[in-house]
């Protein structure tokens, strides 16, 4: 098999995306869809006749390696290439002056501050996939909000940041979750 190229998905080659934007690379991503079900049962009858879909909901995690702020001062005086030099903690997600990008309307990084969490907002996370020939997105988990952060930081090893999330699609390069109805969902 040598000369063969790989052709399946790969960590190290994957990147995290938040509403179209690079923000880190991808050392973890792990998520769930989860189809809650209910067998409803008529009166008179004691085993249920039909297992009916109730619910659709996705959680998971990812983490990315962090990089500190003023990173500048730590490389020879000029940034690495797609580095920003206030860093990429959460904290920076948005937040006017010291953003990364403009994401998720620039509130982004309010799913963790109690005072603001009644103004985050939602956003899109994409796993980008390198290829021989360019670059293909693998999954997108669309309208996600933070429900946990962990950092990490290990002797000899890269600072890490781990953040668990729910969201309310995840889409795959095989299938699109396309929503269900329209009496819910936000215009």
């Amino acid at each position: 098999m040598s000369g063969v190229k790989p052709f399946f998905l790969t960590g190290a080659n994957a990147k995290i995306k938040v509403n179209g934007r690079t923000l880190a690379y991808c050392t973890n991503l792990s998520y769930s869809v989860k189809v809650e079900h209910a067998t409803p049962t008529v009166l008179g009858m004691y085993e249920a006749s039909s297992v009916e879909p109730i619910g659709y909901t996705v959680t998971g995690q990812f983490s990315v390696i962090r990089y500190i702020a003023d990173v500048a001062n730590g490389v020879a005086g000029k940034n690495p290439n797609g580095v920003r030099n206030h860093g990429n903690g959460i904290g920076n997600w948005g937040e006017s002056g010291v953003s990364i990008a403009n994401l998720a309307d620039g509130r982004a990084y309010e799913n963790l501050k109690p005072s603001k969490l009644h103004t985050a907002t939602t956003f899109d996370l994409e796993v980008i996939q390198k290829t021989p020939t360019g670059s293909i997105a693998a999954a997108k988990i669309r309208d996600v909000r933070i429900t946990q952060a962990d950092f990490k930081l290990e002797k000899k090893s890269a600072a890490t940041q781990t953040f668990n999330f729910t969201a309310l699609y995840a889409d795959e390069d095989s299938f699109l979750a396309d929503f269900s109805g329209t009496s819910q969902k936000f215009q």
